[in-house]
């Protein structure tokens, strides 16, 4: 899924250190390097499969920086380098990984987060390709057959890909995967609303019981 080279975004606001992760990566992506939020920012294009942010690359909160990232649409895995294995300044569904600041830690798991990034591509060419797919006919001749015939090669190997994406990925991985980011925050959205309802009701029982007991 990834013999392909993926292309990976680096930012962090010590070039030295930057620089040292960029090389480490080099060996198995394309990597762009940005030593500012704005310089991240115009780095985003729909080639990057994955992004890299230090958690200390923003003079305020990181939070709106990776929801800033994510309104790009690019449809890119994100991870954060940072000491502590959660961002408490960030939605949960605006970070995909949050990594050690340690080289051999960074090269695992941006190869994980492009394994990921690959795998929804490939879905989205797979629906894409389906649904040409449906508008053919099996009884069709002359050039629309070769199209036909052209469109199931191309499904056939989509289908070989997403099969060896899933065995490199764990199932939550290949849920979260399948979800754009849209996708996840409208889940999380709709998560916090079924909290917010047990909340109510619990809160209407509780008033229940107090009135019966008065």
């Amino acid at each position: 899924m990834t013999s392909a080279r993926y292309l990976v975004v680096v930012a962090g606001a010590e070039p030295a250190t930057t620089d040292a992760l960029a090389t480490a990566l080099r060996d198995d992506g394309t990597v762009r390097t940005a030593y500012s939020t704005d310089a991240l920012l115009e780095s985003l294009d729909a080639e990057v499969d994955v992004v890299v942010v230090d958690s200390d690359l923003p003079d305020g909160p990181l939070g709106p920086l990776l929801a800033a990232v994510r309104e790009h649409d690019h449809d890119c895995q994100v991870g954060v380098l940072a000491e502590h294995a959660a961002v408490p300044e960030a939605r949960s569904d605006d970070v995909d990984a949050v990594v050690r600041r340690d080289e051999s830690a960074v090269r695992e798991s941006v190869e994980w987060l492009a394994t990921r990034a690959r795998y929804r591509q490939r879905l989205d060419e797979y629906y894409e390709l389906a649904e040409e797919r449906a508008t053919l006919s099996d009884e069709s001749d002359g050039e629309e057959r070769k199209r036909l015939d052209r469109v199931e090669r191309q499904l056939d190997a989509l289908r070989r890909d997403l099969a060896a994406g899933f065995r490199r990925l764990d199932d939550e991985s290949v849920f979260d995967a399948a979800l754009s980011p849209r996708d996840r925050s409208l889940e999380s959205d709709d998560a916090d609303d079924a909290d917010s309802d047990d909340a109510d009701d619990a809160g209407s029982e509780d008033a229940g019981s107090e009135d019966d007991d008065r």
